[in-house]
C-alpha cells in the first residue's frame, strides 16, 4: 500500500515509486491498462480487489508499466507511466464501480482516485480497505470463488482457508465488542485517564477493524496544535499530553483542575474513546420541588454528530484505513426524560430511562466520506425508543437532521 492517505496521493507520489522501483507487495499492484469488457477481464478484476479486501487490503495503481524479464515475466517492479487515454477518468470510475457493485457478494466498497498523467491520460489509484464483511466472492457470470493474497499476488483459497476466513470474521467481531465491553467496565470503575466531574457519561468509541487485527501503530500527535482533531466533544479549552496508551486530551473541571468535564483517548493502534460527563440536567420539575434529570436531545446529537465529523478527519489524517465500527453508549442515565421542547422539559411527553446504561446500537463507516447525520441516525433513535417515543424527533421524514427547539 502507497504510505500516503488516498487525499495525500498526487502524480509526483507515482513518479516517486516508479523512480525508486517500489516492488510489487501484497499490498501493492500495478497494471497498465484497464479491464476489459469480457466477462474473463471483469472476473480477474473482482478477483483482485475482492482479494485486498480478504487479505490485508492495498493499492492497485492503474496506468504504470511493470517490468518483464526475459522470459515475459513480470518481475513485480514499475517500469514507467503508461497513463490511460482510451477512455475518461469519469467513465472508468463509474464502470469500474458497478462492476463491483455487481460482481462481488456481500457488496464492499473502495476508493478511486484519478491523476493526471501526460498527454491527456491520467493515472487510476483503487484503494481496497481491509474488510469487515469478509470473506467477499466473486460471483459475476455464475462465478463463486473466494481469493486472497499473499506476497505473490492473489490467489484461490481452498476449503480450509475458507473456514479459516469466516473464523477470522467472527472473531473480529467479538473482539470488537469486547473492546468496548472492556472499556465501558473501566469507565464505570473510574477507571480513566482523568477522573470525571460527574457519573453520568456520554460514551463514543471509534473502532478500526485494524485496531483489532493487531497488527497497526500509528505516530501519536505530540504537540497540542497536532491533537486540535481529536480534542474532547464540546470542549472549548483542553490540555493534552501523551501516555501509555496513545494520546490524551481533556477539559479541566470549572472549580477544580484535577477532575475533568470530558475527554479524548487516541489509542495507538487508532482505536478512539471519547468521554463526556456532566451529561444530564436537573431542573427543578414542574412546581412537584422535586430534581428530575433530563437528556438534552438537540445538545447531545449535536455533539456527537460534530465530534465524529470532527474525529473521522482525525484519523484519515492519521493514516487510519477504513472501516471503523462506531459504539456510543450512555451511563447513569437511569430515571432521566428526555428533553425534547424549547421549555428543555416536558414530563408529558415521555418517560424516564428505565436502565442505568443505554449501549446503543453500532453502525458502521465504510469510509471517511459517510454522512455522519444519517450514520448515527439509528443511534439517536434508540435514545428516543428508551424514552418512549417511535423515532428521534430531530429528523424530518426524508431523514434530514433538524432539530427540535
Amino acid at each position: 500500500m502507497i504510505r500516503r492517505t488516498l487525499d495525500a496521493i498526487d502524480k509526483a507520489a507515482i513518479d516517486e515509486i516508479v523512480a525508486n522501483k517500489v516492488i510489487e507487495s501484497k499490498t501493492l499492484e500495478y497494471k497498465e491498462t484497464l479491464p476489459g469488457n469480457s466477462d474473463a477481464d471483469r472476473k480477474e478484476f473482482l478477483a483482485d480487489v475482492s482479494s485486498f479486501a480478504n487479505a490485508s487490503g492495498g493499492d492497485i495503481v492503474y496506468g504504470v508499466k511493470a517490468e518483464v524479464d526475459d522470459s515475459g515475466k513480470k518481475t513485480g517492479l514499475p517500469e514507467a507511466l503508461a497513463p490511460i487515454t482510451n477512455t475518461s477518468a469519469d467513465e472508468a470510475k463509474l464502470k469500474l464501480e458497478e462492476v463491483i457493485r455487481n460482481g462481488v457478494a456481500p457488496r464492499m466498497r473502495v476508493q478511486m482516485k484519478t491523476l493526471a498523467g501526460q498527454d491527456d491520460g491520467f493515472v487510476l489509484v483503487i484503494r481496497v480497505p481491509r474488510s469487515f464483511s469478509s470473506p467477499h466472492v466473486v460471483t459475476h457470470g455464475g462465478s463463486f470463488r473466494f481469493y486472497s493474497r499473499n506476497s505473490a499476488g492473489k490467489y484461490p483459497l481452498d476449503v480450509t482457508e475458507l473456514r479459516s476466513a469466516f473464523l477470522a470474521t467472527e472473531s473480529q467481531s467479538d473482539r470488537i465488542k469486547r473492546f468496548r465491553e472492556d472499556r465501558l467496565a473501566r469507565i464505570v470503575a473510574d477507571e480513566t485517564p482523568v477522573t470525571l466531574v460527574t457519573r453520568d457519561r456520554l460514551v463514543l468509541h471509534i473502532v478500526p477493524l485494524l485496531a483489532v487485527a493487531g497488527n497497526a501503530r500509528f505516530v501519536m500527535p505530540t504537540a497540542q496544535a497536532e491533537a486540535n482533531e481529536f480534542r474532547p466533544i464540546g470542549a472549548s479549552g483542553w490540555n493534552h499530553r501523551v501516555n501509555l496508551d496513545g494520546a490524551l486530551t481533556w477539559q479541566p473541571g470549572a472549580r477544580d483542575r484535577s477532575t475533568a468535564f470530558s475527554y479524548c483517548q487516541l489509542f495507538a493502534d487508532g482505536a478512539l474513546e471519547a468521554v463526556v460527563a456532566d451529561l444530564l440536567g436537573h431542573p427543578s420539575s414542574q412546581g412537584t420541588g422535586e430534581n428530575v434529570s433530563f437528556l438534552p436531545s438537540r445538545g447531545y446529537e449535536e455533539d456527537l454528530i460534530r465530534g465524529v465529523r470532527q474525529y473521522m478527519g482525525g484519523l484519515r489524517g492519521l493514516g487510519v484505513v477504513p472501516p471503523l465500527v462506531l459504539f456510543v453508549s450512555i451511563l447513569g442515565c437511569r430515571g432521566a426524560y428526555l428533553g425534547v421542547s424549547s421549555r428543555l422539559l416536558a414530563l408529558g411527553d415521555g418517560y424516564p430511562i428505565d436502565h442505568d446504561a443505554l449501549l446503543l446500537p453500532d453502525v458502521t463507516a465504510e469510509d471517511f466520506d459517510v454522512d455522519v447525520v444519517r450514520l448515527l441516525r439509528p443511534v439517536f433513535d434508540a435514545v428516543w425508543n428508551a424514552c418512549g417515543y417511535a423515532r428521534s424527533m430531530n429528523y424530518d421524514e426524508e431523514g434530514n437532521w433538524m432539530p427540535r427547539g
